[in-house]
């Protein structure tokens, strides 16, 4: 039996008129409903060929680049179908797929591939070619946008699970159509599901019901009254009535399917109204016939013969290509990414190597020089002393035992005091947990009986969490602070204090000494060398002074 199914051909009207009026306006676009409708619901062959002659007319008027080509095919495909020439039918949907691309727009791409996989789908059915058919109404309603699209593959799935009489598939098929009732109002799509619906109840022995739902199905297409729709419905009630042994009124439903064939004309509906004849026969040798007829009908195809396989192996050779594509660009990306990866290893390394040997140069430059720093120091401060000393005993050696023997002593007493100055300043620092007592150890050293040298006590932990190069240059500052006062301010009370607030420390010096201006201070006495030491631990130093007001200084950083 031929169920008239519905082919979404309604949303492609749609579409067309709503995707381009400026263009349709250039067409018969009055007509095109008109035929559209006279190829979906004919009722007979006349109407058929009135609207493939027109579909073909248009075809062949526009450009090959041209999207209504799509249209026009689809439509063309429908009609060839409905006239069984599945062929041909075929050939069209699957170039529709094939120029699926001259769309840009996704969603009219969605509703071309899931309109042409449908049509694909029932024209595999009534081949009785279960599983392809199955396959491409699947790959349909992956596409479906809408409850009346999905209610429409699910019925047609339905068709196939019954015609190879698996009725509880069928069922469940037909259960999830009933269901989106709700969501659309298509009238005959409504009366396809109710009819086969029923028909499906009357074979798992709910036969009250299912006559209820077959005739129902009736009311609603005889209120359109399309031929092909009725047919549906009086074939039904025909197998209905065989079935339940009422052979008068199996006959007077077979008499209307024989009737309204002939209305129609075309070969797939006369097939099925004199097979539903040939099956009400009572001579075996013709129900014989008819079996032996349907079981050749199932094995008239080969898959390479049919384009839609064809198209199927295109797709799936175009995809191994892509796959194979694409892994050849990953393998290109991955060498090239392995290169530039090599290649900054490479630089990286050669930028590591080269700041090594700067910091080696400038570690040894430094070392010459503190070593000429030394130098000259030992030379111009203790040097000199100790040739004067050396010079006064060679001059006058009794002066050991006079009074000017004191002098002597008090000068290699100086001489003493100045080496360890210079021992301290030079001498690595104890910048760990030793820091505090070597601070203070410092500070010490700078006092005696004419300078004293106050601090506020300093917690243990107050130098914990400040860093080597910071502690280390906190020290050379206040070395070089007291060694400048020790040599320009003749200070007798030196003044320091160690505060912390919340990361800030704060350190704060002074003296009573002379004073001076301040670009004395910084030029001559070189405390220069103390604003570019707190400079690199990126702080801050203030100078406070003035002739004969002493000396006061402030340093602040974050520890």
């Amino acid at each position: 039996m031929k169920n008239n199914t519905n082919s979404f051909l309604f949303f492609l009207i749609i579409i067309f008129f709503m995707g381009s009026q400026s263009l349709l306006g250039q067409r018969k676009n009055d007509s095109i409903p008109y035929y559209v409708k006279k190829s979906q619901n004919f009722n007979n062959a006349s109407d058929l060929i009135e609207a493939k002659t027109f579909f073909e007319t248009e075809l062949n008027s526009i450009e090959k680049d041209d999207p209504y080509i799509l249209y026009f095919k689809y439509n063309l495909a429908s009609i060839e179908k409905n006239m069984s020439n599945y062929e041909e039918a075929e050939n069209l949907l699957v170039s529709i797929l094939e120029e699926i691309d001259l769309f840009t727009d996704p969603e009219y791409k969605a509703q071309y591939q899931k309109s042409a996989f449908n049509l694909l789908g029932n024209i595999y059915r009534e081949q009785k070619n279960k599983e392809k058919a199955i396959e491409l109404f699947n790959r349909a309603i992956q596409r479906s946008g809408s409850a009346l699209d999905s209610a429409v593959i699910y019925n047609n799935i339905s068709n196939i699970y019954r015609e190879f009489n698996e009725v509880e598939n069928a069922k469940n098929e037909l259960v999830n159509a009933y269901n989106l009732f709700p969501r659309f109002k298509d009238t005959l799509e409504k009366a396809r599901i109710l009819d086969n619906l029923g028909y499906i109840y009357t074979k798992l022995d709910s036969t009250f019901l299912g006559l209820k739902l077959i005739k129902r199905g009736l009311r609603l297409r005889e209120e359109v009254g399309i031929n092909t729709e009725m047919f549906a419905s009086y074939h039904k009630l025909t197998k209905y009535y065989h079935d339940q042994g009422n052979d008068t009124i199996s006959r007077f439903y077979a008499n209307k399917v024989y009737e309204l064939s002939q209305k129609i004309k075309t070969p797939n509906f006369e097939e099925d109204a004199l097979g539903l004849q040939m099956e009400l026969h009572s001579d075996p040798r013709v129900r014989r016939y008819k079996k032996l007829n349907d079981s050749l009908s199932k094995i008239k195809f080969n898959n390479n013969n049919y384009a839609i396989y064809k198209y199927d192996i295109s797709e799936l050779e175009r995809q191994v290509f892509q796959e194979k594509s694409n892994k050849e660009q990953q393998k290109s990306k991955t060498l090239l990414f392995a290169f530039l990866g090599g290649l900054i290893l490479i630089i990286a390394v050669f930028l590591i190597i080269l700041q090594r040997n700067r910091n080696k140069r400038h570690t040894l430059t430094q070392i010459h020089k503190t070593e000429r720093n030394l130098s000259k120091k030992v030379h111009d401060e203790l040097g000199n002393d100790i040739f004067y000393l050396m010079n006064q005993i060679q001059t006058n050696p009794a002066s050991l035992l006079e009074k000017e023997g004191l002098q002597v002593l008090n000068g290699l007493n100086d001489i003493y005091v100045k080496a360890r100055d210079i021992s301290k300043t030079y001498t690595t620092i104890d910048t760990n947990k030793g820091y505090h007592d070597e601070l203070l150890s410092l500070l010490n050293s700078f006092g005696n009986d004419s300078t004293k040298i106050v601090t506020n006590e300093i917690a243990i932990d107050f130098w914990y969490s400040v860093s080597k190069l910071k502690k280390e240059q906190v020290y050379r500052v206040l070395q070089e602070l007291l060694t400048n006062m020790k040599k320009h301010s003749e200070a007798s009370l030196v003044g320091i204090t160690f505060t912390k607030i919340k990361k800030n420390i704060i350190i704060k010096y002074v003296d009573n000494g002379k004073g001076t201006t301040k670009a004395n201070t910084l030029l001559k006495n070189g405390l220069a060398n103390v604003e570019n030491r707190i400079a690199e631990i990126n702080g801050t130093i203030t100078f406070e002074t003035s002739p004969e007001n002493g000396f006061k200084t402030e340093i602040r950083f974050i520890q």
